[in-house]
């Protein structure tokens, strides 16, 4: 029996880029009557600049600040979101689920595989930057990572 796709984690990195990454999503979700979890990883900062913000900005206000950036990031993710099933209203009308959005606080990579098993899902999408092969070797790429070390299968749409 071939594997259904019921849950497709899109890993969305919000560059603004994300038009045919997110065109796909819709259309496999669509096509295999899936969920999408539009999900967005927020980096944690270096130590060395966690302790320059800890050192001079009191607990209160880095806290306001976390709320008001993860606000807007979730106002974003839910715009993108939002502008696509409008342009593509008359082919998702029938779409069987709702999509979800999520943010999450960690290593992106972690994060992405983090989310894709607690939601059980079946397809992990990305987008792919173009780094140049030094910039690779040193620090390597988010989908690179994840692609190596997924259990579950990884698509990858290069960003042009």
């Amino acid at each position: 029996m071939l594997p259904k796709i019921k849950t497709i984690v899109y890993a969305c990195d919000l560059d603004g880029k994300t038009q045919a990454a997110m065109e796909l999503v819709l259309n496999l979700a669509k096509t295999h009557d899936a969920k999408i979890i539009l999900m967005h990883a927020i980096e944690p900062l270096n130590t060395q600049a966690s302790n320059m913000i800890n050192n001079y900005v009191n607990e209160d206000i880095r806290e306001a600040m976390r709320k008001e950036a993860i606000s807007e990031i979730d106002a974003r993710m839910k715009k993108l979101l939002s502008e696509f099933i409008e342009k593509y209203s008359e082919e998702l009308a029938d779409l069987e689920h709702t999509p979800e959005t999520l943010i999450v606080n960690g290593v992106p990579s972690e994060s992405i595989q983090r989310v894709a098993a607690e939601k059980n899902a079946d397809l992990i999408v990305m987008n792919s930057r173009t780094h140049g092969r030094l910039s690779q070797m040193i620090i390597g790429s988010t989908a690179n990572k994840v692609i190596h070390t997924s259990s579950i299968p990884v698509l990858v749409v290069p960003i042009k």
